[in-house]
Order: C-alpha cells, then structure tokens, then sequence
C-alpha cells in the first residue's frame, strides 16, 4: 500500500474542542479518520500532543510517510512508533498516531473492497460466533463528565437483546420517561458530556432508585440491566487513602467495597468499572474474587488498553472485563493485541467511545470485528453517539 497524500486538519469535537481529522488518498480511494478526546483518564494512557502541535509534527514527517510501501498496517504503525521513539508516545503524540493509524486501516480495508469489519477481523484472533455487542448507555451522567451531581461518572442501563436495533428503541423509551421523570421532579433537563441528563444531587445511590423506579414504571423487568463506570481515581484523595464519593465525606476502600456490594445485592447491577482507583491492584482483585460470579469487574483506567497491565490483571485475576479505547494506547496495531490477549483469556471486552466524540464510527466497526461483549458509546441521543450505535445496526442488518 503506497499513500499519495494525507490531509491533517483541526475539526471540533462534541465539546467544541479542537481534535485531529485525517484523510488519505491512494489512487482514486480517499478515506477520511477522526479522534476523540477524554477527559476522564488513566495516569499510564499515551500522550496527547496539543493539535496544532500535533499538525506542525506531522508536516515534519509528511514526506517520509508518504515516500514508502508499506505492506501491512502492522508495518505502518511500527514504523510510526520508530519516528516517534518514545515508550508514551510523547514525541509525536498518541493522537497524531492514531488518527493516522487509523485512517490507513480504513485505506486498507477500501483497497481490498472490504469493509472496515471485514478487515479488522482479518487482523484478529476470533473464534467467537458474530453476535451484536450490549449497548451500554450512559443515561445519567456524574463525575468528570457533569458540572455537578453525584461523584460516580456513568449510570448506564443495558438492554438484554440480541437485536442492536431493539437494544437501541428499548433505550429511547426508556431516556425518554427518565427526562420525563427529570422534568418534574427537577424542573429541568439539563445534559453532561456524554448526552446523559445531570442530577442536582449528591447522592450516589438516588441515581440508582430513579433507573430502577423508571424500569419498573415502564415494565421493563427483565429487559433491563444497570451498569456504573465508578471512575474512582476521579474523587480519591491520595495523601488520605479515601475515596470522597459523597460531599464532606470519606470512604475506606473496604467501605466503599461493602457499598458495591449492596449495589449488586439490591440493583440489577450488570457491570462496575473502575470500582477503585488504578493502582490499588489489591482491592479489584477481593471484589472480583466476591462478586465476579453475579456482576462484571472491568477494569479501565487500571489496564489503559495496554496488553502488559491487561496480562497483569489476567494473572491478578483483578477483573473479568476490560474497557477497550485505541486512544488510550495511540495505535490500532497495539489495540488489536490487546483485544487478542482478553478474547485468549475470556475476559468481557467493552470497546469504548470518550467523553468528547467525533462522528467517526471506527469503534463500532472494531466491536463487531472483535467479538465485543458490549459497545459504551454514550446517551442515544447525541449524533456523534448515535452514528455509533447506528453503525452496529447497519451491520447486523446486512
């Protein structure tokens, strides 16, 4: 595969911040690619380069790229990896590399009359039969991702269908009582990062008893499962060791262990990611060993989509699912490594949008290729969140 040209742009992401979008061209095949942006992150993910930084590098290195044949996209991204020469991706930035990492798997997968599925899944070890991955919709948004409201980040309900299309209509009637609810108890609907509507409260558990309220209004009783993405590192207080999940107050991790486990006890609760902050190895490993058997212990901020730290969980046995997002690791290459490491070890892979998207739907293509337990794209609301989950539909239907 010979490239002709790449075109390095700045768009703006859902928040309206600059991001990087590529396009390449060779011969008559032009392909566009685009990144997202987090805000909630691990310590260990890769560099992001500011993006006019990120154009400037790129101009640098436009013309070496552009100068070779490469064979496969495992020999493009190794050969960014050596231009960039650093083990974070400092130099040239994990998003510069991505953007064109993935823009060239897009080239590749058009070059060969594929569709983007179709060739990632070349690139893959998957023995698993093609199923549609869970959606997982963030429906109340705290944390990072709300300008106030309850410390937990993501208050998500999983559909339990096989049929994406049916998963998708299921949430819609569900977000559409959930604002209805909002509107008369708060006056308001109000939306954070991830199209999920903000709570005026503090409290961790209302959330929970308004998801559950709502299902039951609706009848919804076996169709309906709860998932948290905790992101504990956001609200844990080094110097003291103690998790501030509420306003004035401190946790112990074995307290805040005890509360997870009544949230499984007592609430549909699927899946919990990032029950507790990233380096604390020892308390995902007493939950897992607790309650891995009734409820999902995902680990993301932990294992950064990094095949060394996902080996360490593996062996660890700290978790039994793994949040899966190429720009926490900057190359599609080492994303699929990843993927191929949880799939050999029976873990649940989550691939996973960030809290400011683009309309890119590179992650749903990458679900449906790996065999994904489920697919966390956000609110169904939002464009850049439904084009995502619409991808998957488009799919499944063909």
């Amino acid at each position: 595969m010979r490239i002709d040209d790449i075109i390095l742009k700045i768009i703006f992401d859902s928040r309206g911040q600059e991001t990087l979008k590529a396009t390449m061209k060779s011969g008559n095949i032009e392909v566009h690619s685009s990144v997202p942006q987090g805000k909630s992150k691990g310590e260990k993910e890769v560099h992001v380069l500011e993006p006019h930084s990120a154009i400037r590098k790129f101009e640098m290195i436009k013309d070496q790229i552009i100068e070779i044949e490469f064979f496969d996209l495992k020999e493009f991204d190794n050969y960014l990896l050596r231009l960039d020469g650093t083990e974070n991706k400092s130099n040239l930035g994990g998003n510069l590399i991505l953007v064109l990492s993935q823009a060239f798997c897009c080239l590749v997968a058009r070059s060969k009359s594929l569709e983007l599925w179709q060739y990632l899944e070349r690139q893959l070890f998957v023995s698993k039969e093609k199923k549609a991955p869970y959606f997982l919709f963030n429906l109340i948004n705290g944390g990072k991702h709300a300008i106030y409201g309850p410390k937990i980040q993501e208050y998500m309900i999983v559909p339990q269908v096989d049929d994406p299309k049916v998963s998708l209509e299921v949430a819609q009637i569900f977000f559409a009582g959930l604002k209805e609810y909002f509107q008369k108890e708060y006056g308001e609907n109000k939306f954070g990062d991830e199209g999920g509507l903000l709570i005026p409260e503090d409290n961790y558990e209302k959330p929970l008893k308004i998801l559950n309220q709502i299902k039951k209004e609706l009848n919804l009783g076996g169709k309906i499962k709860f998932s948290l993405d905790i992101a504990a590192s956001s609200f844990y207080n080094k110097e003291k060791q103690v998790y501030l999940l509420e306003k004035n107050k401190s946790f112990s991790r074995e307290k805040i262990r005890q509360i997870y486990k009544e949230f499984i006890s007592q609430y549909d609760i699927f899946s919990l990611e990032d029950p507790f902050e990233e380096k604390d190895w020892e308390s995902f490993q007493k939950l897992t060993s607790e309650v891995g058997d009734k409820a999902i212990i995902i680990g993301d901020d932990l294992t950064v989509t990094n095949p060394k730290l996902v080996k360490k969980a593996i062996e660890m046995k700290a978790i039994t699912g793994v949040i899966i997002k190429p720009t926490q690791i900057g190359t599609i290459s080492e994303t699929l490594k990843t993927i191929d490491l949880a799939n050999k070890y029976n873990l649940k892979v989550v691939i996973s949008h960030r809290s400011a998207e683009t309309n890119d739907h590179f992650i749903s293509d990458l679900a449906w290729a790996s065999r994904a337990w489920g697919l966390k794209a956000g609110a169904p609301q939002p464009e850049e969140r439904m084009v995502k989950y619409n991808r998957i539909i488009e799919i499944f239907i063909k």
